[in-house]
């Protein structure tokens, strides 16, 4: 899912939860374990290259932060320090797997586990995910 839609969905945990640090970041940062295939592929300061690999539906980048064992640990790290707060993270977090299990890219909920791999029915990068991030945002506003 595009990382505006990972923004607008921490906008609106942000906003019923009244602590929108936390949710903006649980909700967007999940996303930089995409950066580990880059520096493998020796791509990661060709923006080109990159790109073309990030639009790419066989060449998905979501590995250790996008697993449903990364969820507990990283959230109960977080709620060693402030409950509520952790809380925030788990939903933030929560809604990142909720929207890239949206999109037909390759989604291993167990990772590094490969043997339970989901895909969605909106197009990676396609027309449909670019409406469904405005839609995201109109929610936002109108809450």
């Amino acid at each position: 899912m595009y990382s505006t839609a990972h923004l607008a969905a921490g906008l609106i945990i942000g906003k019923l939860t009244g602590d929108y640090p936390t949710a903006i970041i649980s909700a967007v940062a999940i996303d930089i374990d995409h950066l580990v295939p880059y520096v493998k592929k020796r791509i990661i300061f060709d923006f080109k290259k990159m790109w073309h690999s990030a639009k790419s539906t066989h060449d998905s980048a979501r590995s250790f932060l996008h697993s449903f064992i990364s969820l507990p640990i990283l959230t109960g790290l977080v709620m060693l320090f402030s409950f509520k707060a952790g809380i925030v993270f788990g939903l933030g977090y929560l809604s990142h797997f909720l929207l890239d299990a949206l999109d037909d890219d390759d989604f291993y909920p167990l990772f590094p586990w490969k043997k339970f791999n989901t895909r969605g029915f909106i197009g990676y990068y396609s027309k449909a995910e670019f409406i469904f991030t405005v839609i995201l945002f109109i929610v936002y506003f109108l809450i």
